[in-house]
């Protein structure tokens, strides 16, 4: 995994005046309460001390402490805090991050490294959803699901991105891969974004999601491609020792695998008149019967399945040959679930609750998916 991030600064002669009480009085104006200031011990790499100084709000009188730049109320630096979300998300164990900012000397515990993925997860959660409520119109949405084992169950994830730049805009824990969960969550996010087109694998429940969403639906022309061509293999090695085929039709062993070719070039191709060959493809196996209730399927019904659900959904797997912004392939979302949730999983024996998975990978999505450095500053903000 690479991440490129910017650590918070300490900057321990910058003080940022609040621009309201903090206590919610809504004034704005404050004067000194001393002016000596107070040091204040801080655990940092680099200082392990400020100044901060105290200010009365004149509307209600009450006083509240102005730290430098990248330091807060709490013991450690935004620095430190920012260091030691960044090693976890690098694969460091919560143990590993404690050994290591010992050996700086501005060491913390394993609980508070925990305490601070957590924290800055939550923010990063937050900053995700006000993300995708402003974020304008994301005309093409990608999603896809995976699993992760929490206290020894396995769970699943489904994630939703945005096509064009894999950034994450919905994430839920779903039970099972069912069409009512995976409505919820794609609908949520397609009516924020405006979504037009969604792009997924072929999974019978993404069909459902479109149906009632009205969404425009490309089929990831890669999983297609995989499937048929393994369900071709399939078909080429049963028809070798098959039954005859059906007495009213005229096919032959000859024949269907001369058609399986056809259907491989079809997928990897995908020619314009894609659909008038399917057409005249299913012409030539309609007449072959459904086996009665208990027996195997012949290897010939099993190629009239093969051409009848290709031509059913031909139109889905070409939509991006009429449109320009998607190149018909499921990848933003398989990037974010290998790089941003599998890769940093494999380290892990599992999560301890499901919130950590939402607050951990979304803050991994994140740091991946900003354009250049991400500044780690937003998070302590």
């Amino acid at each position: 995994m690479r991440l490129k991030v910017i650590l918070p600064k300490v900057e321990p002669d910058v003080y940022d005046m609040p621009e309201e009480c903090p206590y919610g009085c809504g004034g704005k104006y404050f004067k000194p309460h001393g002016v000596r200031g107070e040091w204040k011990p801080l655990r940092d790499p680099k200082y392990d001390e400020v100044v901060s100084y105290r200010y009365k709000c004149i509307r209600c009188g009450r006083s509240f402490r102005v730290y430098p730049r990248g330091v807060g109320p709490g013991p450690q630096s935004d620095r430190l805090k920012g260091m030691s979300v960044f090693l976890y998300v690098l694969g460091v164990s919560y143990g590993g991050v404690e050994d290591f900012t010992g050996a700086l000397g501005c060491g913390i515990g394993k609980t508070t490294v925990y305490n601070n993925v957590q924290a800055s997860g939550e923010e990063a959660r937050q900053r995700q959803r006000h993300t995708v409520q402003q974020g304008g119109k994301r005309a093409v949405i990608g999603a896809d699901a995976t699993s992760v084992r929490v206290q020894g169950e396995t769970v699943g994830i489904e994630v939703v991105v945005d096509d064009a730049t894999g950034e994450l805009l919905g994430l839920e824990i779903i039970v099972s891969e069912s069409s009512t969960e995976i409505i919820e969550v794609i609908k949520t996010v397609a009516e924020s974004v405006a979504a037009e087109v969604l792009v997924s694998d072929d999974h019978g429940a993404y069909q459902e999601v479109v149906d009632e969403t009205g969404l425009e639906h490309q089929l990831c022309r890669h999983h297609v491609k995989e499937n048929v061509e393994d369900l071709a293999d399939a078909l080429a090695e049963q028809v070798t020792h098959a039954a005859d085929p059906p007495a009213e039709s005229d096919l032959t062993p000859e024949q269907l695998t001369d058609d399986l070719d056809q259907l491989r070039d079809l997928v990897r191709h995908r020619p314009p008149d894609g659909e008038t060959q399917l057409e005249q493809l299913y012409d030539r196996y309609k007449g072959v019967p459904k086996p009665p209730p208990g027996e195997r399927y012949s290897v010939w019904y099993r190629m009239r399945m093969l051409i009848t659900r290709l031509w059913d959904r031909w139109r889905c797997l070409t939509v991006d040959q009429r449109r320009d912004d998607l190149d018909g392939t499921n990848n933003a979302a398989e990037r974010l679930i290998g790089w941003w949730i599998k890769e940093r999983y494999r380290l892990m024996r599992g999560y301890k609750r499901e919130a950590s998975i939402k607050n951990v990978v979304t803050l991994t999505a994140r740091m991946g998916a900003a354009e250049g450095y991400y500044d780690m500053s937003e998070l302590f903000a």
